[in-house]
């Protein structure tokens, strides 16, 4: 993804092309360094070459947190969007609709303050623009002047008088959003700050970096450890296991890790194990299906996990996915629906399987034989299947009593059809010898119009009773 591009509403050309508005209406209250960055941004929107936050640093001489910290400040004047922090994405919009003008403030009441921040950054002399960014942070953030200045003081002592003041505004802001607002507020912040340096640290090394944490990096570990209480060595173990190389992604895996209330680094390694082998056998499962994921994270969520969680071996998801492919299954949907068949019915393992397997062939072999002894010449069908179950499992019809009401079946028309009704009518009377059924007389399907079946069609029944019928009716599952 590119560092810096273009909202929809720009259109991009060959050349850099800069609105007079801009110009005009904001050019003229930016410091240098300020115009440069919106500039060489509006360049690079344009190209596809060296479009990264790490050509900024390295062609402009500023730090990262100098160029993030002047694009917040384009975005608050409605020039860009920061749609990312890591990895930075910057959108420009177009400059019409951006807000116009700055605020200007009344310097008068701020004269006490400034040789406070002046006398603060030593020989480091602010300019008027970067007052201006200051008293933003007290008019419009709603910071103490007081809280301001201890922000700045803390600055200065962790990077030094040459410390900008984009990064002071920076750190300021963040702050801002995360309640501190009055000069207590400050203490608590620093105080939690310095103490939390070396925890965060071991975070930061755990990625394989050697660097200070961000003010926005910082945040982001001041909620898990103090909002969430997850402890440092729970956060350093995730890190290393999830190979996360951002705070972004690795909030993603802290998360799912404080859901699932993994307390102990020997929990967060086995999942992090477990969630290895799942990633694998996703990635057979899909391949089995005929299909491609290059991110399989959300097929292990939806998928893998709850299969597991309900008992399926591994091997037996894989058989599953083969079998449902070969049946035209091809969706992770469709097979799901197939595993919740296969839960219901207790067939879960490999083993299982199988023998479910064999059971449907040799269902199928006693079901051809009785469609051979009807006259019906043809493949067994989902149908047959179905009337075979219903009969032996719903209804328990003994085998010797089935053989006997095919041969009262054969030469009839629709033979199967009429099998069905004669095992339906043995159902019904609560038949469950031989010799019972052969003392049940037979009720035929009458074709003509007689007088019963007149009255039948004529009689009519609440909806309260069809309800009731329809409550009966339950879905059979092959």
């Amino acid at each position: 993804m590119a560092f810096c591009e273009f909202s929809s509403e720009v259109i991009s050309k060959n050349s850099v092309s800069i609105e007079n508005q801009f110009i005009t209406d904001f050019l003229p209250n930016a410091e240098g360094d300020y115009v440069k960055v919106y500039l060489y941004g509006l360049y690079l929107c344009g190209t596809s070459k060296d479009n990264s936050i790490d050509v900024f640093e390295k062609n402009l001489g500023l730090t990262r947190e100098d160029i993030l910290s002047i694009f917040y400040y384009w975005q608050e004047r409605g020039l860009v969007q920061v749609i990312n922090i890591e990895p930075p994405v910057i959108r420009y919009l177009p400059v019409g609709s951006a807000i116009k003008k700055l605020k200007k403030y009344n310097v008068d009441k701020y004269t006490s303050f400034n040789i406070s921040a002046q006398e603060i950054l030593g020989s480091k002399m602010l300019t008027p623009r970067e007052f201006e960014e200051l008293y933003y942070l007290i008019e419009n953030l709603g910071q103490e002047k007081e809280c301001v200045l201890k922000i700045i003081d803390y600055c200065v002592k962790l990077k030094g008088q040459n410390v900008s003041v984009n990064y002071v505004v920076s750190v300021a802001k963040n702050w801002a959003y995360e309640g501190v607002k009055t000069s207590a507020d400050a203490d608590e912040r620093m105080e939690t700050q310095e103490r939390l340096t070396g925890d965060i640290n071991l975070v930061i090394k755990a990625m394989g970096f050697k660097r200070q944490a961000t003010v926005e990096e910082f945040g982001q570990f001041l909620t898990w450890s103090k909002d969430m209480e997850i402890p440092t060595e729970l956060i350093v173990a995730i890190t290393k296991k999830s190979k996360a190389k951002s705070f972004v992604k690795l909030n993603d895996y802290v998360l799912n890790c404080y859901a699932l209330k993994l307390s102990s680094v020997k929990e967060i390694n086995d999942y992090f194990d477990a969630r290895e082998n799942m990633m694998a056998l996703a990635k057979n499962v899909v391949k089995n299906l005929g299909l491609y994921y290059s991110d399989l994270s959300s097929v292990v969520d939806t998928y893998i996990m709850p299969w597991l969680q309900l008992g399926f071996e591994q091997d037996a998801i894989l058989k599953l996915s083969n079998y449902a492919f070969k049946s035209s299954i091809r969706t992770l949907e469709g097979l799901n629906n197939q595993m919740q068949n296969m839960f219901k019915l207790g067939v879960l393992t490999s083993d299982a399987i199988d023998n479910y397997m064999d059971g449907i062939i040799k269902n199928d072999e006693d079901i051809g034989k009785i469609l051979s002894k009807l006259g019906i010449e043809r493949r067994v069908n989902s149908a047959d299947r179905l009337f075979y179950k219903t009969w032996i499992y719903d209804w328990g019809v003994s085998a010797d009593i089935i053989e006997y009401a095919v041969t009262l079946s054969q030469n009839k028309y629709m033979p199967l059809q009429y099998l069905n009704k004669v095992l339906s009518q043995y159902h019904s009377a609560n038949v469950t010898t031989l010799e019972d059924a052969k003392n049940v007389a037979i009720v035929g399907v009458s074709t003509n119009d007689s007088k019963g079946a007149k009255e039948a069609r004529k009689r009519e029944y609440s909806k309260e009773q069809l309800d009731s019928l329809f409550d009966n009716i339950y879905e059979v599952e092959i």
